[in-house]
């Protein structure tokens, strides 16, 4: 408790009894909103995951495994016809411009991954992931986790979940030009994209409890490289968590309820202020100065800067240039939706980079 240092809930000097040794747990483990407050320190618990996240980063243990009988985890069954891999050069903005440029540049950029799909044996939620392994990516204990829009709106019953009926058709975003994108930027992180239901929007259904679990398990099975069930889970040192549109309501209960601490190294928002949860884009997020925000806003040339310095890019519709230039309405008004859908697929390259 003393190396943890009281900025993170330790304590300046030793303690001088059990009791105070008890007290003093406690008072870390309500400090960084552990699970229990029970001032104990058990093998493979949260507590000592927490202490050991701090005091080593990325050295921390595996959660442990699931009970046995339940959540077995295991590559999905019937995934033929979905994408397995993606290698495509795409449109990105060049960087610079989105700080210092009203209209955007833009170049080509290449990226190359492999997909994957898991799914858990009971039937909760989330329940299905897919998942996107950059060429090159080495580490296997830094995850990058997007939640895409709310469902319903697209179509999809949630009655239809567990029989997954059409809802694999959510993964285009692995395969589309995001994908591309989300390679292209050499994070060193897997992309983890669990298919959430509309029922879910308030909690992210079990996933804020289970992400240890089930992250720790996907990257143990893509790391063994022949996907086994017997592969040992791999520890997450980091996580950015991402989201698109609506998306934005998992990305803030899964952040406000699943204890990330100081895995959590940065949040993108992909266009939440303009979905039905927008008040949630504007909500405080965690860490602070680490939240990239690209959002159809207002701007002039001059704001630019002091905005860019906060991680927030303007995306009116004025500052789509290059190949844009034509494809959406010169008004703001009717160019709104479409500029909407073309914003994870132009702008993850940029974001990601922005994070690492």
């Amino acid at each position: 408790m003393v190396a943890v240092g009281p900025d993170r809930g330790g304590i300046y000097g030793p303690p001088l009894s059990l009791e105070g040794l008890a007290q003093a747990i406690e008072m870390f483990q309500k400090f960084q909103r552990l699970p229990a407050h029970d001032g104990r320190v058990d093998p493979g618990g949260a507590t000592l995951r927490r202490i050991n996240d701090i005091l080593n980063p990325g050295a921390s243990p595996p959660g442990p495994p699931a009970p046995a009988g339940q959540g077995e985890l295991r590559p999905m069954t019937n995934a033929s016809g979905l994408a397995n891999a993606v290698n495509d050069t795409v449109w990105a903005p060049i960087e610079t411009s989105l700080a210092s440029e009203f209209v955007f540049r833009w170049t080509g950029t290449a990226g190359k991954g492999r997909i994957a799909y898991f799914e858990l044996a009971d039937k909760v939620v989330p329940r299905w992931f897919g998942t996107l392994v950059p060429e090159g990516t080495v580490g296997f204990d830094k995850a990058h986790i997007f939640f895409h829009p709310t469902p319903a709106q697209a179509g999809y019953a949630d009655s239809q979940y567990h029989s997954r009926g059409n809802w694999t058709n959510i993964f285009h975003y692995l395969s589309d030009d995001m994908g591309v994108q989300f390679c292209a930027a050499a994070t060193g992180r897997v992309l983890i994209m669990p298919l959430m239901t509309q029922g879910a929007a308030g909690d992210c259904g079990v996933f804020p409890q289970r992400w240890e679990s089930i992250v720790g398990r996907i990257l143990g099975m893509l790391k063994s490289g022949d996907m086994s069930g017997s592969a040992a889970p791999a520890p997450v040192s980091s996580v950015v968590v991402s989201s698109f549109s609506s998306g934005i309501t998992y990305s803030y209960h899964f952040r406000r309820s699943a204890n990330l601490g100081a895995r959590l190294t940065g949040v993108i928002d992909f266009d939440g202020i303009i979905s039905t949860y927008r008040a949630l884009a504007s909500a405080s997020a965690s860490p602070a100065g680490r939240v990239v925000s690209m959002q159809q806003m207002p701007s002039t040339p001059q704001n630019l800067g002091p905005l860019a310095a906060r991680n927030i890019f303007p995306l009116s519709r004025p500052r789509w240039g290059g190949p844009y230039e034509n494809l959406f309405p010169k008004n703001e008004a009717a160019a709104l939706l479409k500029i909407h859908g073309t914003i994870p697929q132009t702008m993850m390259h940029f974001a990601a980079r922005r994070l690492g």
